[in-house]
């Protein structure tokens, strides 16, 4: 088995005092396969994943700070506009 050390993915950035803010509905299963483009570091409480489905885009935010974790997901939209947002989510321009 590999050892990985202190190894980190991606952290995003706080959120600005303009920050959007995303409308996060709760996780809905709507098809069978979900393809994940990135996500953020798991030694956060807040996981973010930005996802594509059916020709689709959005990002799926993981709150483990309650139990169970609470999940939910922002609008699906043009994988385009996903990208947008996922930027914006790293950068702290949106939350």
């Amino acid at each position: 088995m590999a050892e990985f050390g202190d190894f980190h993915s991606m952290h995003p950035a706080s959120p600005r005092p303009d920050a959007v803010p995303v409308q996060w509905s709760r996780s809905q299963r709507r098809t069978d396969r979900v393809r994940v483009r990135a996500y953020t570091c798991e030694c956060w409480l807040l996981v973010f994943e930005h996802c594509m489905a059916a020709g689709l885009g959005f990002v799926r935010r993981y709150d483990r700070s309650v139990s169970p974790p609470a999940i939910v997901e922002s609008p699906w939209m043009r994988v385009r506009d996903a990208e947008t947002l996922w930027q914006q989510i790293m950068q702290g321009e949106a939350r």
